[in-house]
């Protein structure tokens, strides 16, 4: 993923945190969690990334890479402990936005969304997928 792409992610990321319109401390938290984690960027770099806002809108070609992204958007929905109907229509929109076929859109983001809020791994999340 270039710097760009990553940028791009991190705003997607952050458009899951505003869509209820409240900024939680957990949803953040989350943000800086899959920064850290899944892509090795240290939190200065995560709120740089943040604060870029001319960033061309980014599409992940690899469908497994496609799936990580929905599913980091799924964990930020969650990440307040509640999920807002406003959180799973911005995840249904970035579905369609990733070409996934319209008759699996409310099957995929239904299970997305259980699987964040289970806490499982990516690598479970795939596997399932599989």
């Amino acid at each position: 993923m270039t710097e760009q792409e990553k940028k791009a992610h991190f705003l997607n990321l952050y458009a899951m945190v505003m869509a209820d319109g409240v900024i939680q401390p957990g949803e953040m938290e989350a943000i800086y969690r899959i920064g850290t984690e899944n892509y090795k960027l240290t939190p200065a770099e995560i709120a740089e990334n943040l604060r870029e806002s001319n960033v061309e809108p980014f599409i992940p070609q690899l469908p497994e890479d496609r799936i990580r992204s929905l599913y980091d958007l799924a964990i930020v929905a969650w990440a307040d402990g509640k999920l807002a109907e406003s959180e799973r229509s911005l995840l249904r929109r970035y579905c369609v936005l990733y070409e996934v076929d319209e008759a699996n859109i409310d099957e995929l983001t239904d299970f997305l969304l259980n699987e964040a809020h289970n806490n499982e791994s990516f690598e479970n999340v795939i596997n399932k997928l599989n």
